[in-house]
C-alpha cells in the first residue's frame, strides 16, 4: 500500500486563490520564487468612460498579494517579517490574504483580506527596527502572525474580493501610491525623534546656549555633536551621525504673543503685537531672557544682568504692508521724545520701564505720524478693501517733502496769509479757519476737513495773516480717488458750526499749493 504525500497547505490555498481571480476580474501572475513577499500579482483590465478623453484616464490598478493559509482556524497564520516589509516597501497597492481550511478539506471555510494600510505600515516598520535594536538583521528568519484585527471578510468562494481590493484603494491609485509612499518615510518621526548632545566650553556656555531659543537665525560653535535619529522612540548604532566640530543654527519659533505700548509725556502712544520668545532656565536659580519682536522691532529683557535692551530695524530697502510701514513712523517719531516709556503686558501682568533720555534720528517724522494714522484709521472704519504695499525708502522722502502739508494735521502755530478782499472784515468775527486736506493712496482718497482755532490776526493794507493753535480733526472719509467731496465737506462744517453754536458764515481757506495733489508712493499687491 502507498503512503499518501504530505499535504502542503500553503499550495492549496495559493491554488484557492488563484481560482478566485478570474471571476472577480483579474489576471493574476505567480511569483515562481517567493523571496520579495508576494506570491500573485493581480491586474485587471481598466475601466474607460467615453465621456472622457483617453489619454486623461491613466489609472491601472494592480495589486501585490501575499497568500498565507492554515488548518488552525483558532489561530491566524504566521508570515514572515521580511514579506511584510516587501510588501510594505513596494509602490503598490498591496495585501495579505489569509485562508483557513478545515482539516484535509480542499475549498476554505474562511477567508480574510488584510490591507497593507498605514496602520500595518507603522506596525511593521516598528517591529523591524525593534529587531534591528535587539541584534537581529535576519528579518526572514522572523514570523509573527498574520494581523487580523483591521481584516476584511472574503467569501470563501473569493466573492468580494475585487469590492475589497477597491475599497482599500479608496479613490485614484496614484493618490494611494502617493500617501503610502509619504507615510513609510514619516511614520515613528513624530515626537523627540531627532535627539543631539554635544558641549560648548567656557564659563559663558550656558548664556550663549539660551540666547539660541531667542528666535531668527542664530548660530552657535560646539563640539562633539551627535545626532541621533530615534523613530518609534528606538535609537540606532548605524542611525546616528557624528562630528568633532559644529556650527548649530536655530531659527527657534515663539512661544506666545503678547502687547507692548511706547508712549511719550507729549502723549504720542502705540501698541504693538510682538512675538514672546522665551530660552530654557539651563542654570538652576537663573532666568534667562525674554525677547519681544515684530519685523521691525525688539526688545530683550535680561533679568540676570537687569538690563534691557531695545533695537530699531527701520531700513529702507524693504517694502512693507502700508500700516506697517506707518507703526515704523510712528516708533521712530516716539523715539525721537527725550521723555519715553515702555509698557510690557505679559501673562497679565504690566511691567512699566522708562526708557534713556537718547533721541532717536527721527525728530523729521513727528508732523506724519500723526496725520499718517488718521489715514490708516480712516482706511480701516472704511471697510474698504486696501491691500497696498510701499517701500520705505520711498515713505521716508514722501514725508522729508511734504512735512509743512503734512503739519497741518496736528501742529499748532501755522501761519496763514491772504489777499484782502472787499468782504473781508467778517474775518475778525470768526473763532476758527477750516482748510480740507487730502491725500491719494492709489484708487482711493483720504479726505479729512480741519479746524484750526485763530490765535491772533494781523491786516494791512494788502494782506492778512492769522496764527493758528491746534488743528483739530473735525471730520474724515475715505472715497474713490477724485471723487467730489463737496458734500463731505459741507456737511462737516455744519457739524462743527453745530458743536461751537455759532451760525454765522464760516471762513474755509482755499486749497494750498499742491494740496490736491499730494499722493503717497502705495503699489497694490499682487
Amino acid at each position: 500500500m502507498t503512503a499518501m504525500a504530505q499535504r502542503d497547505i500553503g499550495a492549496i490555498g495559493e491554488n484557492a486563490f488563484l481560482s478566485w481571480c478570474e471571476p472577480e476580474g483579474f489576471r493574476a501572475q505567480k511569483s515562481h520564487v517567493d523571496r520579495l513577499g508576494w506570491d500573485f500579482l493581480l491586474e485587471r483590465e481598466p475601466l474607460r468612460s467615453r465621456d472622457r478623453p483617453l489619454d486623461g484616464q491613466n489609472d491601472l490598478p494592480k495589486f501585490l498579494i501575499q497568500v498565507k493559509s492554515t488548518e488552525d482556524e483558532r489561530k491566524a497564520p504566521r508570515i514572515k517579517l521580511s514579506a511584510l516589509k516587501h510588501l510594505v516597501d513596494a509602490d503598490l497597492p498591496a495585501a495579505v490574504v489569509a485562508l483557513f481550511f478545515a482539516k484535509g478539506a480542499r475549498l476554505p471555510t474562511r477567508g480574510l483580506l488584510v490591507p497593507v494600510d498605514d496602520a500595518l505600515i507603522t506596525d511593521t516598520l516598528r517591529r523591524v527596527r525593534r529587531e534591528e535594536a535587539r541584534g537581529n538583521r535576519s528579518i526572514h528568519k522572523t514570523t509573527i502572525p498574520v494581523p487580523l484585527d483591521r481584516a476584511v471578510e472574503i467569501d470563501p468562494t473569493g466573492e468580494g474580493l475585487s469590492r475589497a481590493l477597491n475599497a482599500m484603494i479608496g479613490g485614484e491609485v496614484s493618490t494611494y501610491i502617493a500617501e503610502k509612499i509619504s507615510h513609510r518615510r514619516t511614520c515613528g518621526f513624530e515626537d523627540k525623534s531627532v535627539v543631539g548632545t554635544f558641549f560648548v566650553p567656557g564659563k559663558e556656555a550656558a548664556k550663549k546656549i539660551s540666547h539660541l531659543f531667542l528666535g531668527g537665525p542664530r548660530e552657535l560653535h560646539v563640539y562633539d555633536l551627535t545626532i541621533e535619529r530615534r523613530r518609534f522612540g528606538i535609537a540606532l548604532e548605524n542611525d546616528r551621525d557624528h562630528f568633532h566640530r559644529a556650527v548649530l543654527e536655530l531659527d527657534a519659533p515663539p512661544l506666545l504673543s503678547s502687547t507692548i505700548e511706547l508712549a511719550t509725556s507729549e502723549g504720542e502712544w502705540i501698541s504693538l503685537e510682538m512675538d514672546v520668545f522665551i530660552s530654557p532656565p539651563l542654570q538652576r536659580g537663573v532666568s534667562g531672557p525674554i525677547r519681544f519682536a515684530n519685523r521691525f522691532l525688539e526688545f530683550v529683557l535680561d533679568f540676570a544682568s537687569k538690563h534691557g535692551g531695545l533695537s530699531f530695524d527701520y531700513s529702507g530697502d524693504r517694502t512693507l504692508p502700508f500700516e506697517e510701514a506707518v507703526n515704523i513712523v510712528e516708533v521712530g517719531s516716539i523715539l525721537a521724545r527725550p521723555v519715553k516709556t515702555l509698557i510690557i503686558r505679559f501673562m497679565g501682568t504690566k511691567l512699566e520701564l522708562p526708557m534713556g533720555p537718547e533721541e532717536g534720528p527721527f525728530a523729521h517724522w513727528q508732523h506724519a505720524a500723526p496725520a499718517l494714522r488718521r489715514v490708516v484709521s480712516a482706511l480701516g472704519r472704511s471697510h474698504r478693501r486696501f491691500a497696498h504695499q510701499i517701500q520705505l525708502t520711498a515713505l521716508y522722502d514722501w514725508i522729508e517733502s511734504h512735512t509743512e502739508y503734512l503739519a497741518i494735521l496736528s501742529t499748532p502755530g501755522v501761519h496763514m496769509t491772504f489777499p484782502r478782499w472787499s468782504e473781508d472784515v467778517f474775518v475778525e468775527q470768526q473763532e476758527v479757519i477750516f482748510t480740507p486736506f487730502s491725500l491719494v493712496l492709489g484708487e482711493v482718497e483720504y479726505t479729512a476737513l480741519i479746524e484750526i482755532p485763530i490765535e491772533s490776526l494781523k491786516r494791512t493794507e494788502d494782506e492778512i495773516t492769522l496764527v493758528g493753535g491746534q488743528p483739530t480733526v473735525v471730520a474724515d472719509v475715505i472715497r474713490a480717488a477724485g471723487a467730489d467731496t463737496n458734500d463731505f465737506i459741507e456737511s462737516a462744517i455744519e457739524q462743527s458750526k453745530r458743536q461751537r453754536k455759532r451760525f454765522e458764515p464760516a471762513l474755509v481757506a482755499g486749497d494750498f499749493e499742491n494740496w490736491r495733489t499730494a499722493m503717497l508712493p502705495v503699489c497694490q499687491v499682487a
